[in-house]
This record gives C-alpha cells, sequence and structure tokens, in this order.
C-alpha cells in the first residue's frame, strides 16, 4: 500500500472492558466500491470525507484506548486510564463522545408520545447501556428538579429477560432499565382505563408516578437524562406493551448529535384512527425555532402558525418541546434554530399501508439534516409468515433539488429515480429482495425509513399476517454511520424477534461479526453486484421462545451485544399479535453534509 500524508479522521471509539468493546464505534472509512447496473452510471465521493485506501491517518483504536496509525496500526499514544479516544485525540470520556458524535452520550431529552388514545399514562421506561469503562451514574430531571431513581433502576442480565434491582452505578458493559414514568396509582379508574393500561413491573417503582395530560399542539416538558459517562438510550412505550397493541420505540440522540436544520418526516399520512405527529426539542433557553412548511402549520397551545411557505416562528426554553399533530402530514418542511435542537417523527396511530388494519403508534428521533446520507442498503425483517415473501414498505425524503438514484442490483418497483428536496416518495419491496440506493455525492442526501404493515392487512391487495405485528417506523441508517459495536435490549413481552445485519466490507474485506448469544455469525447473503455489501438475521425469539442456535449457545431476548473490526449496521424488530417495535442499535451522527439546507417554499 502507498504510504501518504498522515492527516487525522474522526473515526473512534470510546472504551472497552476487558477486551470487550461496549462503545458504540464509528468505522472508519474505506474504499466505497462500484454499484454495477450495467455501467456504473456515475462517480460517487467518498461519504463525509472518508479517505481512501491509500490515505493514512490517526484513528481511534477499536478498544477505544489508544490512538493508532491506520495504515499500520501501530499506536501513536495510550490514553490515560481516565481518558478516552474521540476525534483521534484522548480526552475525558464525556467530551470524548461528543467528539465522536454518535448515538453514545451524556446527556438526552425525551418525551413519551402523549398525543394518541387511550389517554392514560402507562409504563414509559429507556433502556440505558453503559458505554464506558468507568461506572455510569444517572440522574432524570423534569422541568429543571431532579426525580428520584433509587427504585427505578434494574440491571438487564446478557442474554436473559430477568430483571435485578440495580443500586448504585450501572457497571462498564453493563445495561440498565430505568422505569421513568407511570400513571398515578392511588387515583381511582374505570374498568376500561385499566384494561387499556399496561404497568410497569411490580417491583419497580417509576420514578414519576403522575397523570400527564394529553395534547395534540402544544408547548411541554421533556425528561432530561444524564450521565457522568457516555451512555447509550432508547425508550420504549408502553414498556412490556406487546398487550397494549399500540407499542413503539426510538434510539434517543444525545444533545450531542443535535444541530440547527432538519427536515420534518412524519410517520405516515393521516388516517382515520390518527394524524400526523412532529416533536421538536430544545436543550437551551431562547431557542428560537422556524418551521417553513411544505403545508399549514397548525396552531399549537404556545405558538401560533403559518400558512405554507411562510416561516413560523416559536420560543422554547430548556428542557422544553414543541408538539404539532395535524391532519396534513408535514413530512419535507424545514425546522431551522438559532441553537442545535432534535426532531421526532410520529403518528397517533397509523394504518400501513392506509387501507390495512390494524393501527399502531409510530414515533422515531430523526437524524439532522446535515447527519443524513447519500447511501442506503435496504433490507427487511424475518417474514412474519412461514413460507411468505412479505412486502415492507420505504419511506424517502429528499434533501436537495436534482437528486438523481441509482440502485444495486435492481430498483424496487415504484422507487424513485430522481427526488426533490423536501419530495416524499412511498414504495415497497419484498423483504428479502436487498438493494442499495445512493445518490450522485454526499451533497445530494436523503432520507431512507422502513415500516412494518399492519397485521390484519387488507386482502386481496395488501397480505394479511393472521394479526401478527402491526405498524411500525424505523430509520434505516446511512452507510456513512455505520459503526463497530453495539448493544441493545429485546423485550421479552413480544414473541417474534428479528435482528438484521447488514456488514460493509472494510479495507477489501468482510469482517466477522460477533453476537453474544452466537459468537461469530457464520451465514451472509451477498446484496449488491459491487460485492460491497451482505446482510444477515438472526432471530432472538420465536413464539416467545429461545431463537437461533449457534452450536451449544442459543439466542433468548434481553440484553445483547456485538463488535466487529468492521463497519455494520443492526437493526431489531420484535412483534406480537397486533404489535410491533423496531429502532436501530445504535449509529454514528458524522456531519455528511457540508452545504446548508436550503428551506423548502
Amino acid at each position: 500500500m502507498r504510504r501518504a500524508r498522515l492527516t487525522f479522521g474522526a473515526f473512534g471509539a470510546v472504551t472497552s472492558i476487558g477486551g470487550f468493546v461496549v462503545a458504540l464505534i464509528a468505522a472508519c472509512g474505506d474504499d466505497r466500491g462500484g454499484f454495477i447496473q450495467n455501467e456504473r452510471a456515475f462517480e460517487t465521493e467518498h461519504e463525509g470525507g472518508a479517505p481512501d485506501a491509500e490515505t493514512c491517518f490517526l484513528q481511534c483504536s477499536l478498544d477505544g484506548r489508544s490512538i493508532i496509525d491506520s495504515c499500520t496500526g501501530g499506536v501513536v499514544e495510550t490514553c490515560a486510564d481516565d481518558l478516552a479516544c474521540g476525534a483521534a485525540k484522548c480526552q475525558e470520556p464525556c467530551a470524548a463522545a461528543e467528539a465522536d458524535r454518535s448515538s453514545n452520550g451524556c446527556d438526552f431529552y425525551f418525551a413519551m408520545p402523549r398525543h394518541y388514545a387511550p389517554s392514560i399514562v402507562s409504563c414509559f421506561a429507556t433502556f440505558v447501556v453503559n458505554a464506558s469503562n468507568k461506572p455510569a451514574t444517572v440522574s432524570l430531571e423534569l422541568q429543571g428538579g431532579e426525580l428520584d431513581v433509587s427504585r427505578a433502576l434494574f440491571r438487564a442480565v446478557p442474554n436473559s429477560t430477568d430483571l435485578e434491582p440495580l443500586e448504585g452505578p450501572i457497571p462498564p458493559g453493563e445495561s440498565a432499565i430505568l422505569f421513568v414514568a407511570d400513571w398515578d396509582p392511588a387515583k381511582p379508574r374505570s374498568v376500561g382505563e385499566r384494561v387499556d393500561h399496561t404497568s410497569c413491573p411490580t417491583e419497580a417503582k417509576p420514578a414519576l408516578e403522575a397523570d400527564f395530560g394529553n395534547f395534540r399542539s402544544g408547548i411541554g416538558d421533556a425528561f432530561r437524562l444524564k450521565s457522568n459517562v457516555p451512555v447509550g438510550v432508547t425508550w420504549m412505550y408502553p414498556y412490556g406493551g406487546a398487550g397494549t397493541h399500540y407499542p413503539t420505540a426510538t434510539l434517543v440522540l444525545p444533545v450531542s448529535a443535535w444541530a440547527k436544520e432538519h427536515v420534518v418526516v412524519n410517520g405516515w399520512e393521516a388516517t382515520l384512527q390518527g394524524i400526523p405527529v412532529t416533536q421538536i426539542f430544545a436543550a437551551e433557553d431562547d431557542t428560537e425555532v422556524t418551521i417553513i412548511g411544505t403545508k399549514t402549520v397548525s396552531n399549537g397551545d404556545g405558538f401560533t402558525g403559518a400558512a405554507a411557505g411562510i416561516p413560523a416562528k416559536m420560543m422554547l426554553s430548556k428542557g422544553q418541546f414543541a408538539q404539532i399533530a395535524q391532519t396534513e402530514e408535514l413530512t419535507g418542511s424545514s425546522v431551522l434554530s438559532n441553537k442545535p435542537t432534535a426532531t421526532v417523527g410520529g403518528h397517533e396511530c397509523a394504518n400501513v399501508p392506509t387501507s390495512a388494519g390494524a393501527c399502531d403508534t409510530l414515533a422515531q428521533q430523526i437524524p439532522a439534516f446535515e447527519q443524513w446520507g447519500s447511501e442506503y442498503v435496504g433490507v427487511g425483517y424475518r417474514p412474519r409468515t412461514k413460507n411468505s415473501d412479505e412486502i415492507v414498505w420505504y419511506r424517502m425524503v429528499g434533501g436537495r433539488d436534482g437528486t438523481e438514484l441509482e440502485y444495486d442490483p435492481v430498483k424496487p418497483p415504484a422507487a424513485p429515480i430522481t427526488l426533490s428536496a423536501g419530495e416524499l416518495v412511498l414504495f415497497s419491496a419484498r423483504s428479502n429482495d436487498a438493494f442499495v440506493v445512493r445518490s450522485r455525492d454526499a451533497e445530494h442526501p436523503f432520507y431512507l425509513g422502513m415500516h412494518m404493515s399492519g397485521g390484519a392487512g387488507r386482502p386481496p391487495k395488501v397480505p394479511a399476517y393472521g394479526g401478527t405485528g402491526d405498524p411500525e417506523f424505523v430509520n434505516v441508517v446511512p452507510t456513512g454511520q455505520y459503526m463497530s459495536s453495539y448493544s441493545f435490549y429485546a423485550d421479552s413481552t413480544f414473541s417474534e424477534h428479528s435482528l438484521v445485519i447488514v456488514r460493509k466490507k472494510t479495507h477489501g474485506d468482510f469482517k466477522d461479526v460477533w453476537l453474544e448469544c452466537a459468537g461469530n455469525l457464520p451465514d451472509w447473503k451477498p446484496i449488491d453486484n459491487a460485492g460491497q455489501y451482505e446482510y444477515g438475521r438472526v432471530d432472538l425469539s420465536r413464539q416467545f421462545g429461545p431463537g437461533d442456535s449457534f452450536g451449544d449457545k442459543r439466542c433468548t431476548t434481553g440484553l445483547q451485544r456485538m463488535r466487529s473490526e468492521g463497519a455494520f449496521s443492526a437493526t431489531l424488530w420484535g412483534w406480537g399479535a397486533y404489535a410491533s417495535y423496531a429502532y436501530p442499535g445504535g449509529m454514528a451522527f458524522r456531519k455528511l453534509v457540508e452545504t446548508p439546507l436550503t428551506p423548502v417554499n
């Protein structure tokens, strides 16, 4: 390999524990192989400015404990025990996580989806992964006041569904369930309310026991979770919610991954059961938010809307969020702010597709515009019924006018070949028909999400799945945001779990991917003609029992951990009777787009 000038690259890890990497590590860039459809239509640049195979640069080691030369692997500097590597520098762990801009962080804001019927509050929980080599002490706040979490934290036992009360910090490499909120247990309830309610485990005392006032459009207060070392956070609502039929989950982005430019992505169009919802979060006082809607933005409690193309402004304080719930979908609208913000796209209760039954709540925290990718791999979960070729739905949103797309190996029916800024396109593909889609360059980014359809369907046009699963919405991770290690939690109250892994050729080879319940995963299927991507699936559960076996190992629900020396993505899907949830196990939040967002008028 020809040596080149040594440069610096921000492709770091956070830490490791005894050789096991628990940080969500951003893999360094490598050659982005061509994507062949007869002849390559156009050349693409390295996403996010990743160096090619002949460039040597400084990066964090896989275990996050040192700075290394990317070409030789030689250690340039070993970090002190109280420091971690981030952006090719040894620094304080939270600063290292912030520099790496991944889904690990030390400061998070979030809110339960309070916008649907039934209006009662059920168990709201977060899954917290300690991504450091130091114990993690977490705290929870609301309206600036600290909540008591002493009886709300439980240890998630690896490869098990058991919960153990956690006294003290979360150990390095371990995970915990933090039971955030539930209804007021002292308030009298009707029979109907008790039927609709999902309670937290009896041994847990949530940090907040109160009835929240549900609202559609207005300004509310968010929970704030803080940690002394980097953690990864996912919220689930309701926790253990397969029996409620309307659960959802999302990966939560730390404040370090927030930005000032966003494009709204709602969960689905309005249906008879519910309407689209947008949430915008602020972490600083005097945060001015401007929304330029593709459709009219409705008024809310605390802000005034505006007609399509006209700026609507609102002021948020630290820890507040604005919620816009309205019939007209705002997907493609621009959200600009004077200080970093975050957005969540969702739906009160969506039918996917609109003619199919039944409905379910949707919510996903959407990456900022600068973190959108120019290349994605689409591949579905394990089909819900045997011997079926299930149809999955994709949601694509353009970030820039004149975006040209190409697909490898084939273009799914109805998938677009061009996109305009803010344009929404829905298309479907068979779950087993994986594909790569890319634009010309990183300055023509787009968003890709995936849906599970309703379990009842509407035959003959929309297949039914015997009431198995229901609508869900999840971000597809851009290939430029793949990482090298993940931790995730599979909820045991869902009967089925499918883990979908996509690995990217790294430095010319496909690297082994290790899953704690399996070892190195043996079975992979090619995706593209260029030979740059492969995918695999692992069942973590089947009919409430164990999932796939690997020699003397067998996968189950609960905490699982993954790692590789190469870049890959991991997305977890869980479903039961008329219920489902999904979330990416993690992702990087590198700045891939340099040109500012041009608002859609």
